[in-house]
């Protein structure tokens, strides 16, 4: 597990710049799927699924953590259907640990609720591929030059990584996509969920938190069990 690193002394050093309470079980509706039920928090967290949930599951994930990538694909097959159920709820709380990681939390959010999940999973999908791409950016002149501002920084990543590629191909358009880069309250708002989770001693990524409690597990096979024991 990769250690989650404190967010605003590397920005300040690359860029020269300055939980859900668990609710009462709830019987879910068969008909309904609760996966399309997605509410961005005034905290920076996105919460999905059933406000009345039995499962309240806090998730705290980066987008350039290979842990929180296997993950995604381990727990796709089974997750989702929970959710849908509206027998588990899930609060987001992205945790960015460096500019790519700030640029992709920012981006997910960018086309509203909506959008959010499609966005989440394809970038844990694609992440690999904008690593390694983020890695050839490292070794330019543009990536070795200070930037003005953090906003730049993140446009050049998200360009040299294929990242605005895949969020223009989630709806966003380009000028949309540099507006929420460029957006000082969406980097602090994210930002701030870092902070809060190292206050909170979250001290990697993937962690997790099941109705209020700090679950001891970092992947899916280890997660379900208590999922599906959670009264």
């Amino acid at each position: 597990m990769r250690i989650l690193l404190l967010v605003c002394s590397f920005l300040l050093a690359l860029f020269g710049l300055p939980p859900a309470k668990a609710q009462a079980p709830a019987r879910a509706t068969a008909s309904r799927d609760w996966s399309t039920n997605v509410v961005m928090l005034p905290t920076g967290g996105i919460v999905v699924g059933n406000p009345m949930a039995r499962v309240q599951l806090v998730e705290w994930a980066s987008y350039t953590c290979p842990h929180c990538a296997a993950f995604a694909k381990e727990a796709k097959a089974e997750l989702p259907a929970m959710l849908k159920s509206g027998r588990v709820r899930v609060e987001y709380r992205t945790l960015p640990r460096d500019a790519l990681d700030l640029a992709a939390a920012i981006l997910v959010r960018c086309g509203g609720p909506n959008r959010f999940l499609a966005a989440h999973d394809a970038i844990m999908a694609r992440q690999k591929e904008m690593l390694d791409k983020a890695d050839a950016f490292a070794q330019t002149p543009a990536a070795q030059t200070r930037t003005a501002t953090i906003a730049i920084r993140l446009q050049q990543l998200a360009d040299a990584t294929g990242l605005r590629a895949l969020m223009r191909g989630h709806g966003l358009a380009d000028a949309q996509i540099t507006a929420c880069l460029n957006d000082e309250a969406a980097q602090k708002r994210v930002i701030a969920i870092a902070e809060a989770a190292q206050a909170a001693n979250v001290a990697g990524t993937p962690s997790f938190e099941i109705n209020g409690q700090k679950a001891d597990v970092h992947d899916w096979a280890t997660l379900k069990p208590l999922l599906l024991a959670a009264k």
